[in-house]
């Protein structure tokens, strides 16, 4: 036997060693006691004084019973876990969600210090005691610690937390580095699933000490997180901010829905700080900064702060009294924003401003948004504002379709090299509406422009009909991202059109992604014989016909495309 065999079967050996010992700890507040062993649901645990005071190991679960509270208790368990053998906080049995109840008790209910390789699911987490002050639902803290790992949080419903208005560094989840002495950082923080509302002041936020000072041209010590994600969370409510990221390099904030936030204190629904190739995408707001009075630029989507390369893709935006999409950073050496993408991005019936591009941002894309404003709305639907005498440079729009049925004019100031071409400017047409030598101003004839509602999906109304003329009459842009907000192949073929939607033409392409196949009709054995009209995207275009019905002349003309792939 070989010595490298003989070093494969040890390691194997010590894994399955490792799993061996792992132990399941299940805890109790109204049957257990934590004079148990812990280890079976007759043994439980009873507190979670209990459960911080002890030190878990690789692969160890630490379950709370479901419709279990626990009130003026944190929950701190120690020690870590390992690669491909977390450490699992999770729920057992059947019912509601285990429930932390802090009361004002605690400032932080979960809490982790340099420990890394936890999954932390299915709590309700709550901390309210009638008067504001810092705290938290969750709480991660690494301090002189060097990489810290693999950090998932999900599942978790946090709500109900006075926390201090006057700091973002507290609210739903906080994760943050301190110390001077060792480089620190996060490789694969995860924040997925969760439902936080109603609570002061951040949804989801982090800070770092290892941030810099950067600059345009040097990064000083900073030392970004990385794997970071945030995606499927729900954010109602709060007070401020619905998610910051600081001082991360790929970040990605993805289909994430942001309801009502900042609400107390000023602030954009989510922006990213300090980080370079950021991605926005897939996600939804509506409703922030409502009643703020402050006006200006508190915009949903907020970017360019410290950022190099940020891209904001396939998000919607609407009903936003303070508008859309913000680009903003102030002067100064270690302010700066280079290179932020927009690109196939809804904003409906935002207000003040639609797309707001101020300060120093420098080398901004946007194209192939649409951008609808209602009658009777002042929105502008393009602001550059200066922050003194610096102002935006080198901002370029393309493929944009403006929908301005409003009142609203277009205000460039004095930025400088802005370019516009391949654009649709339909509706209104104000005396600062830009020149374009691509320009169009006919209706880009959507299927029902204005009809978004909420939900990502329930904008179908701005894709294009058969004969308009946005239909491979725009610009081909290297690097567009290769998809429009559907998912759609851009260009489809070989020509890319104006606006988010890229046309085919293919009848029954009904999940378009250039092919009728098994997924088409699918979709379309749903809506048979359904009763269909403009309301309803002629039933999501399976109404290939539009006669009102989906019948045989709708089937016939499908099949004629078919293309299966099974």
């Amino acid at each position: 036997m070989n010595l490298l065999r003989i070093t494969s079967i040890a390691v194997v050996i010590c894994f399955l060693a490792s799993l061996s010992q792992a132990v399941t700890y299940y805890v109790d507040s109204v049957g257990g006691s934590d004079g148990n062993a812990g280890t079976s649901p007759g043994a439980a645990w009873q507190s979670l004084t209990k459960v911080s005071s002890t030190t878990f190991s690789a692969g160890d679960e630490i379950l709370l019973k479901a419709g279990n509270v626990w009130s003026s208790q944190q929950l701190w368990p120690k020690g870590s876990g390992s690669a491909g053998n977390p450490i699992v906080v999770d729920k057992y049995g059947v019912g509601a969600l285990p429930l932390l109840n802090g009361n004002g008790a605690v400032t932080n209910m979960v809490y982790l210090y340099n420990q890394e390789y936890w999954e932390i699911s299915n709590l309700e987490i709550t901390n309210w005691s009638g008067a504001a002050s810092l705290k938290r639902g969750v709480y991660v803290l690494a301090e002189d610690a060097g990489i810290v790992d693999h950090i998932h949080l999900s599942n978790l419903v946090i709500h109900d937390i006075d926390g201090d208005t006057g700091t973002k560094s507290n609210g739903g989840v906080f994760f943050e580095i301190k110390g001077s002495s060792t480089p620190t950082k996060f490789d694969d923080f995860l924040v997925e699933g969760c439902h936080i509302y109603d609570l002061d002041r951040v949804g989801i936020n982090n800070l770092s000490t290892w941030n810099g000072p950067r600059t345009l041209y040097s990064e000083g010590d900073r030392y970004p997180s990385t794997n970071v994600v945030f995606r499927g969370n729900t954010i109602e409510r709060v007070g401020g901010n619905a998610i910051i990221i600081r001082y991360a390099d790929n970040p990605i904030v993805e289909y994430n829905v942001f309801n009502a936030c900042s609400v107390v204190s000023v602030g954009n629904a989510t922006f990213p700080n300090g980080c370079d190739d950021a991605i926005f995408q897939y996600n939804e707001g509506y409703l922030n900064n409502v009643g703020d009075p402050s006006g200006e630029y508190e915009s949903n989507f907020h970017g360019s702060l410290r950022c190099k390369r940020t891209v904001f893709q396939y998000n919607y935006s609407h009903d936003n009294p303070e508008g859309a999409f913000n680009i903003n950073c102030d002067p100064g050496s270690t302010r700066f924003g280079e290179d932020t993408i927009l690109r196939y991005n809804i904003s409906q019936n935002d207000g003040i401003a639609a797309i707001i591009v101020k300060g120093t941002p420098n080398d901004t894309s946007v194209y192939n948004n649409v951008i609808y404003v209602r009658p009777g709305m002042d929105t502008m639907p393009i602001w550059h504002g200066g922050s003194g005498s610096d102002w935006p440079n080198e901002t370029s729009y393309y493929n944009n379709i403006f929908y301005n049925l409003g009142s609203g004019n277009y205000d460039f100031g004095s930025s400088t090299n802005n370019t516009f071409d391949y654009n649709v400017f339909y509706g209104n047409h104000p005396a600062g509406e830009p020149a374009d030598a691509h320009k169009l101003t006919s209706d880009p004839n959507f299927i029902n422009p204005g009809s978004g509602g909420i939900g990502l999906n329930n904008v179908y109304g701005y894709m294009l009909r058969p004969g308009s003329a946005c239909i491979d009459s725009g610009m081909t842009i290297a690097g567009n991202g290769g998809l429009d907000y559907w998912g759609n192949p851009v260009p489809y073929n070989a020509l890319t059109d104006r606006g988010v939607h890229e046309y085919s033409s293919l009848e029954g392409d009904f999940e378009p992604d250039g092919d009728v196949d098994n997924d088409d009709l699918q979709t379309f054995v749903g809506e048979w014989v359904n009763s269909c009209g403009v309301p309803d995207s002629w039933c999501g275009g399976c109404d290939i016909d539009q006669s009102g019905i989906v019948d045989f002349n709708d089937f016939n003309r499908l099949a004629e495309n078919w293309r299966p792939v099974w």
